[in-house]
């Protein structure tokens, strides 16, 4: 085969547009926030799985099970095995999630064997309002003000579940995001 044939396949193959896939039940949330809170104090009440239960919606149970401090090069972080349990109506679940704290600045939670959806991946990224580079990393921690992304990934098994989810997601996603700051608001009565 010449250089000329296998050029005009590779040619023909090539896609001009690509449509979203339609069939996908995946569902992705992302806020970003400027708070009147520091990363330190908002890295607390979102690693403090304990409590969820008691502020988030649909939150009817939540418990750690175990702590691992884990080292990976000169980085230090947390792992949690916890259970969760999420309810509404009809639907009641609990599972178990793994969670990665990386203090001050992450909180990645993954399900790790749910049997209602397929992934629920929720991440929190905490970044101090400062200027880079004017201030120490401790004293940035606690500044007053601090940037928080939060995202989530969500996909149910059954496609059932999946198209009742295209209605409520991103509403849900919001409450979930004014719990934890109405939280730090109690907690810390600002």
């Amino acid at each position: 085969m010449s250089v000329k044939t296998l050029a005009c396949r590779a040619q023909a193959q090539r896609q001009f547009f690509t449509l979203p896939n339609i069939l996908s039940s995946t569902k992705t949330y992302s806020e970003r926030k400027l708070l009147n809170f520091s990363q330190n104090e908002l890295y607390k009440v979102v690693s403090n799985v304990d409590d969820y239960h008691l502020f988030i919606p649909f939150c009817t149970h939540s418990h750690v099970y175990s702590t691992v401090p884990t080292r990976q090069g000169s980085k230090t972080f947390d792992i949690m095995k916890a259970e969760l349990g999420v309810g509404f109506k009809l639907f009641e679940e609990k599972y178990m999630s793994k969670v990665t704290c990386d203090k001050p600045r992450l909180v990645k939670a993954e399900a790790a064997d749910a049997t209602l959806f397929k992934d629920m991946t929720t991440v929190w990224e905490f970044q101090p309002n400062v200027q880079k580079g004017t201030a120490d990393l401790v004293a940035a921690a606690n500044h007053p003000t601090c940037w928080v992304d939060f995202n989530i990934t969500f996909e149910f098994a059954s496609p059932i579940h999946a198209q009742a989810s295209s209605v409520f997601f991103d509403e849900v996603s919001r409450m979930m995001l004014k719990a934890f700051i109405n939280r730090c608001h109690d907690v810390y009565r600002k």
